[in-house]
């Protein structure tokens, strides 16, 4: 590419000399300093000009933090290559070299495609501005900065979108999901009352009502993957925690599984979120019992630790203090030898259960780990034996004791669910077990309802998120105008990510979606004998 030969008769500067760059502390920006030789007539039209940079143009001086852009070591080796060297698209930057000239030897956030050192091509963004003396471009100046980092932020703010949208959706698929398996494990237990032990259906429902379980534990690693499960710790009776668990396992065991439990006689107090802490355990428990061939035993246990000083290569490096240890022992097969941590990766080849879906101890260690804690396997001898150990807490505050429950033998219960399907078959449940009922539809209805009911209720069952009023709202109505009611929420959300929204007071009754008839009714039996202060 030969520019015209117009300038013989011209005198034609000397092109300056080339200043030294300071180097700039970022290697995605850098400083580049151009010269012309011989320098370019400004008075030759654009494409013209166009041409003679790109066959004299040269890089006379960068910083250091430019030269590491391209892939060089240093500014003295990258120094002295021809910008036509360095540029990869000739039209595209043809057309950049074109507006430089016609915007008066200006660059103004103009991207660039150029040679690497390592034979790639990089972006890069070009601020700059060309030196004129005499009617002659002799040099320009400018910054450049790597666009990748910026590519890359786009890319993150792109993702971090779609994440949260992808949140959003798994939350509301996995309330409606558990609504429907709601529905299902409902039916299949009142189904099987009006069968015989011996009818055939009685395996079939078996079937379905095991497929149901494993659906909802789905659910709950769904909303634990979009980050929708929120720990909210309060001081709680491992001892109950444990009780409760084993209560849920015992309503579906197979035959065959002898359950055992040993608990404390004295309180064990840990600040946990007893309701996850409860599913994490049904979860571990059905999962050690589904590896158990025809008969077997899983005993869960408390107990109170007391550590003198930390031990490296306890349990996540047991620190000095008093511990609640809930330690699962059952007559599986042994964890194999070498496996360690590897245990507890989810979905690792060797998990709790060949059958189960490989999250069951990773839940239970990232658990333990979230409320302070750890999680420990014990060699094998016969079966299996893990812990998991949670900080005792000396709280004096508001802590559920087992002597606050009777077991009333009838009441009222007003029922807000906005789940057709679900609050029929809620009501048949209740009435069934002896509870008068008063159904509503929403928190609005459930409100005029109870306005209208001239005695007393005993009760408030309400779902916490439904259209216009939601069940927080209502019973903090409902409460003010009947006080000492008390009030079970249920929800397809799990009560952290509830109680962070602040759709759920702390500490209020929760029942987890999708549940059996026996748990609605034994959760309800278990709130309305508390006491109201």
């Amino acid at each position: 590419m030969n520019p015209p030969a117009k300038t013989e008769n011209r005198g034609v500067p000397t092109p300056v000399s080339a200043p030294s760059v300071t180097p700039l502390a970022s290697d995605t920006d850098g400083l580049w300093y151009f010269e012309f030789d011989p320098p370019v007539p400004t008075d030759l039209d654009v494409e013209a000009q166009v041409a003679w940079i790109l066959q004299h143009g040269r890089l006379a001086s960068c910083s250091d933090g430019l030269a590491h852009m391209y892939g060089y070591r240093s500014a003295a080796e990258f120094a002295g290559t021809p910008i036509r060297e360095m540029l990869v698209d000739a039209e595209q930057n043809a057309d950049m070299i074109r507006d430089f000239v016609r915007s008066g030897y200006r660059l103004n956030g103009v991207e660039s495609v150029e040679h690497h050192a390592q034979g790639d091509v990089r972006r890069f963004l070009n601020h700059g501005t060309g030196i004129v003396r005499d009617g002659y471009l002799v040099a320009s100046f400018g910054t450049q900065t790597d666009v990748a980092a910026r590519l890359a932020l786009e890319a993150q703010i792109r993702q971090a979108d779609t994440v949260a949208a992808l949140n959003r959706l798994a939350g509301g698929v996995a309330h409606d999901f558990n609504n429907l398996l709601t529905t299902i494990l409902t039916s299949v237990d009142m189904l099987e009352e009006q069968l015989e032990p011996a009818h055939a259906a009685m395996q079939d429902s078996a079937e379905i009502r095991r497929a149901a379980r494993r659906g909802a534990e789905l659910t709950r690693q769904l909303l634990a993957l979009s980050q929708q499960q929120v720990l909210v710790p309060r001081p709680i009776d491992l001892n109950l925690v444990v009780k409760r668990a084993l209560a849920a396992f015992r309503r579906t065991a197979r035959e065959g599984i002898e359950v055992r439990e040993v608990t404390l006689p004295e309180a064990a107090i840990a600040t946990v979120d007893g309701d996850e802490l409860e599913q994490v355990l049904v979860t571990l428990v059905n999962y050690a019992a589904e590896s158990i061939p025809a008969r077997g035993m899983i005993e869960l246990g408390v107990e109170l630790i007391h550590v003198p000083e930390p031990r490296n290569g306890t349990p996540d490096n047991l620190g000095a203090g008093t511990w609640v240890a809930i330690t699962m022992t059952d007559s599986g097969p042994p964890f194999a030898a070498g496996m360690g941590n590897h245990l507890f990766e989810p979905f690792f080849g060797v998990a709790l259960a060949e059958s189960a879906s490989g999250m069951a101890l990773a839940t239970l260690r990232g658990f333990a780990r979230q409320s302070g804690g750890g999680v420990q396997l014990h060699p094998p001898a016969t079966g299996r034996r893990l812990s998991a150990y949670f900080p005792a807490s000396a709280s004096a505050g508001t802590v559920e004791s087992r002597g606050d429950r009777t077991a009333p033998s009838s009441g009222t219960v007003l029922l807000a669910e906005d789940e057709p399907t679900v609050r029929l078959l809620m009501k048949r449940v209740l009435q069934r077990a002896g509870f008068v009922v008063i159904v509503a539809s929403n928190g609005d209805e459930a409100l005029d309802l109870s306005r209208e009911y001239a005695g007393p209720i005993d009760l408030l069952v309400t779902d916490v998120i439904m259209p216009g009023m939601g069940g927080g709202e209502l019973s903090r109505r409902l409460r003010q105008e009947r006080p000492g009611l008390r009030v079970l929420h249920v929800s397809g959300y799990t009560a952290g990510a509830l109680r962070q929204n602040e759709a759920l007071e702390d500490g209020a009754a929760f029942l987890q979606k999708p549940f059996t008839p026996r748990a609605l009714v034994s959760r309800v039996v278990e709130v309305m004998g508390e006491r109201v202060t």
